[in-house]
């Protein structure tokens, strides 16, 4: 019990990862672990190919107790249009429309279901 952490920081699970048509610009899915005071998440991040992950834009975060990596997916419907689909029991957090940092500009499309 002395080891245990209420608030340790949550781990982060790559789900999956994806670059556009081109090569030009990525997308990554994580889910991050809950602890005492925060509900598991889902996060999308975009950043251009060959970029260090650590400057990437978030793009979309829900939340939930019950959620699960089925729960959000996403697919480039075109060169510059992503489509996220998420179950709409999720509570979200961030859900941007068009992205601001990476070049070409990315276009989201969001669908609940």
């Amino acid at each position: 019990m002395a080891n245990f952490e209420i608030f340790d920081k949550p781990t982060e699970t790559e789900l999956k990862m994806e670059c556009d048509y081109e090569g030009l610009r990525k997308i990554k899915m994580t889910q991050e672990s809950g602890n005492a005071t925060a509900n598991r998440s889902i996060i999308i991040y975009a950043t251009d190919c060959g970029i260090d992950e650590q400057n990437s834009e978030l793009i979309f975060v829900a939340s939930a107790g019950f959620i699960k990596p089925k729960d959000v997916e996403f697919e480039w419907k075109n060169f510059d249009t992503l489509t996220i689909r998420y179950n709409k029991k999720l509570e979200i957090f961030e859900q941007k429309k068009e992205s601001e940092s990476v070049n070409p500009k990315i276009t989201f499309e969001y669908i609940a279901e």
